[in-house]
């Protein structure tokens, strides 16, 4: 049986995108297995460290719960979480476009 693959998608600035392309270029392999190779080799740096052996024992609503503590603290937000989420969207991308 074959495992479905999940898509990845990156925003990023093109200078870096050119980079990206060139290096991958030089090394005669496409920008998708420069990254995947990147992203294994630092993959496999964090699990040396011992990261994905924490982020494993942890449940993930427990990690979630820490990491909203950590951002709001005891505050809780009103409105809608996707409402939320796009209005940072929108602000994140109008301080992209001033650079």
């Amino acid at each position: 049986m074959q495992v479905k693959k999940k898509r990845l998608t990156l925003d990023m600035d093109p200078m870096f995108q050119r980079r990206l392309k060139a290096v991958a270029a030089l090394k005669g392999i496409s920008m998708r297995q420069y990254c995947l190779s990147a992203i294994g080799k630092e993959l496999d740096r964090d699990q040396a460290n011992g990261v994905e052996e924490t982020a494993s024992k942890t449940p993930m609503s427990d990690r979630f719960k820490e990491a909203r503590r950590k951002v709001f603290g005891d505050r809780v937000l009103s409105g809608n979480s996707v409402d939320l989420i796009r209005e940072a969207r929108e602000e994140r991308d109008a301080q992209m476009d001033r650079w």
